[in-house]
C-alpha cells in the first residue's frame, strides 16, 4: 500500500539561501583562481612579478571603487536584474581571463572580474533582507559567508586538478561556463517580491517581512552615511585581518618555515576552513542573542567585539616563534574567532537600512574593499623591509583593537531617517524581554 505522508519539500525561502549560497562558492572560486594558477601564468605569458601584482591589484581596486555606485543601481533594479548582470560580468571575465595571450589583456579580464563581483554580496544582502526575518539574518548571512569562504579554501585544490588535467586557460574556460550557469539558474528561481514566487506558501509569506523591497522609498545620503560609517570603519578593519590570512598565509608557511608549496597549502587549507566554521557560527550566534534579549544592538556588537579581541590572544603566540604545527593550530583559532564578525557585520548594514540593503552593505563593504587594496603591497613592503612577520602580526593586534573600538558607535536600533518606521511587522516578542527599540528620532 503507497505510504500517505507528505512528501518535504524544500521550500521557496530555503531555496533561495541555496541558490545564493551557491553564488557565494562560485564567486570566491573565480576571486581567487588567479592565486592558485599564477605560477603557471606567469611562466606562459612571460610576466614579471610586478606585473604579475599589478594583475592581483586590478581586481581589488576595481572592487573597490565600484562597490557604492554598484549597490546603489542595486537597489534600483533590485536583487534579480543586479545579480544577473553582475553574474554575466565575472563569468565573461573569467572566461576572458582563461583566454588572455599577454598582460594588457589579462589585466583587463581581471578588471572586468572585480566589475562584476564588487556589488555581488551588496545585491545579495537586499535579496537577504527581502526574504528574511531580523531574527534570520545573522545566520543567513553567515551561511552564504560560510560557502564563500569554502570556495576560498577548495580553490587551490579544484583549479590545481582542472590545470593537471587540462591547462590553466582551460581552467578559467570551465569555471567562467560555471558561473553563467549560475546566472541562468537565478534568473529562473529568484523574485525580488516574494510574493511572486510561484513556489511560496501563504505560511511563508506570513513569516517574511511586510515592507522590504516592495516600496520605493527616497534615497537620503547624509543620514545613511551617518549611520554607517562606523560599520565602515570595522570592516575596513575585519577586511585587513581578512585579506592577511587570504593573500599571505602560504607565503607566510612559505618563508617563515621553509615549507613547500604542497606543505603550505596544507596548512593554509587547514586555517581557510576554521574561517569557514566561524562565519557560520558568527550569524548564529547574534540571531540567537537578538531572540534571546530582543536587543538588536546587543546581539550584533557582543558578536562583533568578540570577534575582534579574542584573536589578540591567538596572535600573541606568533611573537614566540612557535613550531609550524602551533603556528597552524593558533592562526587557525585566530581566523575562526575572526569570522564571527563577517555575519552581524553584513546584518547590521540590513539592520540599518533594508529598503536599501544593497546600498548600505555597498557603503559599509567598502571598508573591506580599501583594506584589500592596502593590505596587500604593505604587508610585502613590512616584510621585506623588516625581514620577519612579527611587524605584521602587531600591525594585525592595532586592527583588531580599533575594530570593536569603532564597533561601539554601530547603532543597528536606529535605522537611518531614510526608512519608514516600522509597522510591527519585523517587531520581535522574545520571551521574557521586549522588542528591538527602533528608534528613528
Amino acid at each position: 500500500m503507497a505510504s500517505t505522508r507528505p512528501t518535504r519539500r524544500l521550500s521557496a525561502t530555503n531555496g533561495v539561501l541555496v541558490v545564493l549560497c551557491i553564488m557565494s562558492f562560485l564567486m570566491y572560486v573565480d576571486r581567487t583562481n588567479i592565486s592558485t594558477a599564477a605560477l603557471a601564468i606567469r611562466h606562459d605569458l612571460a610576466l614579471s612579478n610586478v606585473q604579475l601584482g599589478l594583475v592581483f591589484s586590478a581586481f581589488a581596486l576595481t572592487y573597490a571603487f565600484a562597490m557604492i555606485p554598484g549597490g546603489f543601481i542595486g537597489d534600483r533594479l533590485g536583487a534579480r536584474k543586479m545579480l544577473a548582470i553582475c553574474g554575466v560580468l565575472w563569468g565573461v571575465g573569467t572566461l576572458l581571463t582563461g583566454l588572455a595571450g599577454g598582460f594588457v589583456t589579462l589585466l583587463l579580464a581581471r578588471f572586468v572580474v572585480g566589475l562584476g563581483e564588487s556589488p555581488i554580496v551588496p545585491a545579495s544582502a537586499r535579496a537577504l533582507a527581502a526574504w528574511m526575518k531580523p531574527d534570520q539574518r545573522g545566520f543567513a548571512q553567515g551561511i552564504t559567508h560560510a560557502c564563500a569562504r569554502l570556495g576560498n579554501a577548495s580553490t587551490p585544490i579544484l583549479v590545481a586538478a582542472l590545470i593537471g588535467a587540462f591547462s590553466w586557460h582551460a581552467a578559467f574556460v570551465i569555471l567562467g561556463f560555471a558561473s553563467l550557469a549560475w546566472v541562468a539558474l537565478w534568473v529562473w528561481y529568484y523574485r525580488d517580491d516574494p510574493a511572486d514566487h510561484p513556489s511560496i506558501t501563504p505560511a511563508e509569506i506570513a513569516r517574511l517581512p511586510a515592507k522590504v523591497g516592495r516600496q520605493r522609498v527616497p534615497m537620503r545620503w547624509k543620514p545613511l552615511l551617518r549611520a554607517l560609517w562606523p560599520a565602515t570603519v570595522v570592516s575596513f578593519c575585519h577586511g585587513w585581518i581578512l585579506w592577511f590570512f587570504l593573500n599571505w598565509m602560504p607565503s607566510f608557511f612559505a618563508q617563515a618555515y621553509h615549507l613547500n608549496i604542497r606543505h603550505s597549502a596544507i596548512f593554509s587549507s587547514g586555517i581557510f576552513l576554521s574561517g569557514v566554521v566561524g562565519t557560520t557560527l558568527g550569524g548564529s550566534l547574534s540571531d540567537w542573542l537578538l531572540k534571546r534579549t530582543g536587543n538588536i544592538r546587543r546581539a550584533r556588537q557582543t558578536v562583533i567585539t568578540v570577534g575582534f579581541l579574542a584573536p589578540i590572544l591567538f596572535f600573541v603566540p606568533m611573537f614566540l616563534h612557535p613550531s609550524a604545527t602551533a603556528a597552524g593550530f593558533s592562526l587557525a583559532a585566530a581566523l575562526f574567532l575572526s569570522e564571527l564578525v563577517t555575519a552581524p557585520l553584513w546584518a547590521v548594514a540590513m539592520d540599518l537600512a533594508p529598503n536599501h540593503a544593497a546600498t548600505s552593505s555597498s557603503i559599509m563593504n567598502t571598508g573591506l574593499g580599501l583594506a584589500a587594496s592596502v593590505s596587500p603591497p604593505l604587508v610585502g613592503f613590512l616584510v621585506d623591509a623588516m625581514h620577519s612577520w612579527q611587524p605584521v602580526f602587531a600591525l594585525s593586534i592595532f586592527f583588531l583593537v580599533l575594530g570593536p573600538i569603532a564597533a561601539h558607535w554601530i547603532r543597528p536600533d536606529r535605522p537611518y531617517l531614510g526608512e519608514p518606521k516600522t509597522d510591527g511587522a519585523e517587531s520581535l516578542q522574545p520571551s521574557g524581554a521586549l522588542a528591538p527599540q527602533m528608534d528613528v528620532s
